[in-house]
């Protein structure tokens, strides 16, 4: 009888003890799950709060504007050293704060540090300048268009086609100044001009 009640002891303790252990197993499994669940929540309510709807950069010199880009949609690096953007428009400016060059994009990049900007996705960039007015005038197409806040110029590449009032070329890579007075077209250049 002795060794049968120290058995039935055995057993209860050991059905114990399990039962502790199998509680405490749980608790650990839902405090870990609880943590993940709280640490993916955080990342999510951090990913969301860096990215913007409607988000205009405007870049100045002094107190002359001289561009100024929209987007539907940007999402911003962590650190916020760049920001992708979505349905890109916007304009440049000349010394005067007058729009001289306007841009469209589906897509971009915008690098902060030093105020980089590449489109892509089919960059469309218009002179605002009227040719009766003494401006140049013209379009250039491109797959992708980048350009800087330190300069004047922006490069556009992966087949550019530019049209202007006197005719039209295609190039690989064409730089050109914003109001068109200076362009530079390199590779597989085609130009054609149109009758007086």
């Amino acid at each position: 009888m002795n060794s049968y009640r120290k058995l039935v002891i055995f057993v209860l303790s050991a059905l114990v003890l399990g039962g502790g252990w199998a509680i405490w197993n749980a608790d650990q499994k839902l405090k870990q799950e609880e943590a993940l669940h709280r640490q993916q929540q955080a990342s999510q309510n951090k990913q969301d709060s860096m990215t913007g709807q409607n988000v205009s950069f405007t870049v100045t010199e002094g107190k002359v504007k001289k561009w100024k880009l929209e987007a539907l949609n940007a999402v911003y690096s962590e650190n916020r050293a760049q920001a992708t953007l979505k349905e890109v428009k916007g304009e440049f400016y000349d010394a005067e704060g007058k729009p001289v060059l306007q841009f469209s994009a589906p897509e971009g990049l915008y690098l902060t540090k030093d105020n980089t900007v590449t489109l892509s996705g089919g960059v469309i960039a218009n002179s605002a300048q009227k040719q009766e007015n003494g401006g140049k005038g013209g379009q250039m197409k491109a797959p992708t268009m980048t350009w800087s806040g330190k300069s004047d110029w922006v490069t556009a590449k992966g087949g550019a086609e530019l049209t202007f009032p006197q005719g039209k070329s295609t190039a690989q890579t064409c730089r050109f100044t914003l109001d068109f007075s200076n362009i530079q077209l390199e590779g597989g250049v085609n130009s054609s001009l149109s009758p007086l």
